[in-house]
Formats: structure tokens, sequence, C-alpha cells
């Protein structure tokens, strides 16, 4: 059994909305540390600002889109260290959902937020497939 002054470390993904983010952090006990924002659109960023006022964490999105949260601005090859994770991942820029639409990229993972999905990929608003 885990004491209840023990939390897990985690990094919080595309927020979209604050309180059910909350709401499981506070009922599994885990400690955000990072949140990661792939686009400026609401149902990837809208919870953000509100993590960051509860919590103190940096977010890392895309520098060249409006994301008011986003205190890491972040572009192709930058890297993105969270240590209390043990992980680091790298900034792929991948324009076509939104223009500015970054990835995170590490050995064991991707978070591409609507770029692809398991069944193709999404919609073209801002760019172009090339």
């Amino acid at each position: 059994m885990i004491p209840n002054d023990i939390r897990t470390d985690v990094a919080v993904v595309d927020p979209g909305d604050a309180e059910p983010v909350l709401n499981y952090l506070e009922r599994e006990r885990l400690n955000p540390t990072a949140v990661l924002c792939t686009h400026h659109h609401p149902d990837h960023v809208g919870g953000a600002a509100k993590l960051r006022q509860r919590y103190d964490v940096p977010v890392y999105g895309p520098a060249s889109e409006s994301i008011p949260a986003v205190t890491h601005p972040l572009g192709e090859d930058d890297s993105v260290s969270l240590p209390a994770l043990d992980i680091e991942f790298r900034v792929i820029e991948i324009p076509g959902h939104t223009r500015g639409h970054i990835a995170f990229v590490s050995d064991e993972m991707v978070f591409c937020g609507d770029t692809l999905f398991s069944a193709g990929c999404g919609r073209l608003f801002e760019g172009t497939p090339e």
C-alpha cells in the first residue's frame, strides 16, 4: 500500500479541460511535473493555464502558435528534459493540422496531438499534407 503522502510524478499532455485532469491527478495521487502542448486548439490547451496556476509547472508548446500558458516555447530540434520522469523528448515541427503543430518524440514514445490517429491522420486545418 502506498502512503497517502507519496505521489507519482507525471507529465500532462494536451489538457483540453483542467477539471477532469485535476480530478484524476488528485484521485490517483499523481504529481504533475510539466505540461506538454502540441498545438493551439482549445481541446488541447484549454486546461493548461489552470494546471500551471495550480501546480506551478513548466508548460511546453510550439513557439509559432499563440498559447498564453506556454512558458517554454519550442521549435524544430529543441529538446525537453523531464528529469523527474527520466525522459527526454526531441521536438519535431509537424505542420498540417495547424501551422505550428509540434510532436514530442523519445526513444519509446511520441505525442503528436492531432496529426496521427490509429485509423489515419488528423484533419488539415491550416497546412498541407507536405
